[in-house]
């Protein structure tokens, strides 16, 4: 019985060599991944399932390269070419698609399922009038899935063309809620924000939710529509959807009304989201970081920005939002460093104070610096500049700061300004931009160069 199991497994062996492994390592894992992906589309989670086809496709490129000459390739292509475009890698998948069809090989199935793939990439590069024929083709298919899919890619390729009398036939019998959100999608492309948000409080009304409604918030609070953003997400939260679902939604609103500098608002969304979500989720330690700096908007000293800084765990620096900032302070950092180092004209903390007032919305802090340099350099021809930024910053200290403009400073380029004149002939004009631009060089150099070092991956030790 031994030598026939040793020939037994001499055999296996040599199976795997060849095309065995080529399957199971490839073939077999991109197939998996491409039915997840089918599963996804069948429940409309197309976020879901353009992840599963990009590894699909990743998985068969992969054997394409690595075993050209393999049994499986014809097998491999396929993967390769449907999954690339139902990722949206259109440039890649289509002449991989065209391959296919040119030749003899698909099964019937397949070459259906090819000729969708193969229209969606043409919808999704502009070309729907191409695709409209193919997949009208398609929807009388007897494969239910198929001809669902090849529906709604009609409806999107009549969007995108202005027909939109037509995209009822195409969905009319997928139900409304298939249509609306094909709606939404429209409407977000051509920036329709009105109905978006119609059509969003419908779907959020009833509890409907899908990923893009993150999206759709983003749009919709950068377009103006607060009021309407606020009462999508109320909706969602009546109606009960689940907890990390509202998350999303809560940090969404909140990360972009801190983007606009709407700091109220975004301190109840982001914590709302933190409270909503699991500690351990992206989304709860995105919220916590953007909720952790916010209080930068109230620091009013170096100290008191060292001290927040200072408190914050790694938790939160190990976040994008907190390594932005971090970057941000270093350059902070090192404008300050050039003025204790000789800087006698102010120029290197004037540029300071504008990274605190520009990017790490630290108005305070701006304003203490400005008034700084304007009480302790009187000599510095950017006294006068810095009086100006000043005032802008506190509008009640603002006329007498400009009397104080005038009346010490009247030959200046914002005396000039104030007054209603020309300033480009004055001296300052010329020279306070040099002096900042001589600073702001030699520093951004310094700091490029640190921020390239701290993004570089730690170094393995040996073993």
């Amino acid at each position: 019985m031994i030598r026939p199991l040793r020939n037994l497994a001499l055999v296996l062996a040599a199976w795997l060599a060849g095309g065995g492994c080529v399957y199971y390592n490839g073939i077999y894992n991109a197939q998996a991944e491409a039915r997840q992906g089918d599963v996804r589309l069948r429940h409309d989670d197309e976020g879901g399932a353009t992840t599963r086809f990009q590894r699909s496709a990743a998985i068969a490129e992969s054997v394409l390269v690595r075993h050209p000459t393999s049994k499986w390739r014809p097998r491999a292509l396929y993967l390769a070419a449907r999954s690339g475009a139902l990722a949206a890698q259109c440039d890649r998948a289509v002449p991989r698609l065209r391959e296919l069809l040119a030749g003899a090989t698909l099964a019937p199935a397949d070459r259906d399922r090819t000729r969708l793939a193969l229209a969606s990439c043409e919808v999704r590069t502009g070309r729907s009038a191409a695709a409209r024929p193919r997949l009208d083709s398609l929807i009388g298919s007897d494969r239910q899935e198929l001809a669902r899919q090849a529906r709604i890619w009609g409806a999107r390729a009549a969007l995108s063309m202005g027909d939109r009398d037509a995209v009822p036939a195409y969905l009319g019998g997928l139900g409304a809620a298939v249509l609306e959100w094909e709606l939404i999608a429209a409407s977000l492309s051509a920036r329709e924000y009105a109905r978006v948000e119609s059509l969003l409080v419908v779907r959020a009304r009833i509890g409907d939710y899908r990923d893009d409604v993150a999206r759709a918030l983003r749009e919709l609070v950068a377009d103006g529509r607060f009021e309407g953003a606020e009462r999508i997400v109320g909706q969602y939260d009546a109606a009960g959807i689940g907890d990390e679902s509202r998350a999303r939604l809560h940090f969404a609103l909140g990360d972009v009304h801190l983007r606009l500098g709407r700091d109220s608002l975004a301190r109840h969304h982001l914590f709302s989201a933190r409270t909503l979500s699991r500690r351990d989720t992206l989304t709860a330690r995105e919220a916590n970081a953007r909720l952790a700096l916010l209080e930068l908007s109230r620091v009013s000293s170096v100290r008191e920005l060292d001290t927040l800084v200072a408190r914050q765990d790694s938790v939160v620096w190990r976040t994008a939002y907190a390594a932005v900032v971090g970057e941000r302070v270093l350059l902070f950092r090192l404008l300050m460093a050039g003025t204790v180092t000789g800087d006698t004209t102010g120029a290197a903390s004037f540029l300071a104070a504008e990274i605190a007032r520009d990017s790490l919305r630290a108005p305070r802090l701006a304003r203490s610096l400005f008034v700084e340099i304007a009480r302790e350099r009187p000599g510095s021809p950017l006294v006068p500049h810095a009086w100006y930024a000043a005032a802008l910053l506190e509008p009640d200290s603002a006329d007498s700061w400009y009397r104080r403009i005038l009346a010490d400073h009247p030959q200046s380029a914002v005396a000039a300004r104030l007054r209603g004149q020309e300033p480009s002939d004055r001296a300052d004009f010329v020279r306070a931009p040099e002096l900042l631009r001589l600073h702001w060089s030699e520093t951004l150099r310094r700091w490029t160069d640190s921020v390239r070092t701290l993004r570089l991956p730690p170094k393995s030790s040996a073993r």
